[in-house]
């Protein structure tokens, strides 16, 4: 199986720089272009995509919509790709500490087993031809690709 991870494009609250988490806003005109380059990359490219999986946040999902058109394949929505939940203390991202869980939230190293159990999951019941697009959140990929890369969370920042 070949995987791709698509973070959703710029949103109204990342341009102001506030913390989204499970909470949703729009997409800027730069965000609709942001997905407009990255069809027309795709399009220029060899890769075909049979199916695409989004977080089900407004954000995300716009993006796997457009993707699943662009491929005319499957969208499924699946909440494991859902960002960290930031509870009471959304600053708490900028922590450099991934097991750090904000009261009525989640950790980084919690959202990203999350997203690592949906990811073994698909593995296990994909076929290995297949090319699988992802679309999800920056801070939970973040930590996502730390743990696919070296094996370990804690390297997020990086």
């Amino acid at each position: 199986m070949k995987l791709i991870l698509v973070r959703h494009a710029e949103t109204e609250w990342n341009l102001e720089g506030i913390i989204q988490g499970h909470s949703d806003s729009s997409l800027t005109c730069r965000g609709l272009r942001e997905i407009s380059v990255l069809l027309a990359a795709f399009s220029a490219s060899e890769y075909q995509i049979e199916r695409v999986y989004a977080s089900p946040l407004g954000r995300a999902w716009q993006m796997g919509q457009s993707l699943a058109e662009h491929f005319h394949c499957s969208l499924t929505a699946e909440p494991a790709l859902k960002e960290q939940a930031f509870g009471q203390f959304a600053n708490a991202l900028f922590r450099l500490d991934a097991e750090y869980c904000p009261p009525g939230g989640e950790s980084l190293a919690h959202a990203s087993q999350r997203v690592m159990r949906f990811l073994q999951n698909l593995e296990d019941t994909s076929s290995h031809q297949q090319t699988i697009c992802i679309v999800s959140h920056g801070h939970v990929s973040q930590g996502t690709l730390a743990i696919l890369k070296e094996g370990t969370v804690n390297s997020f920042p990086r």
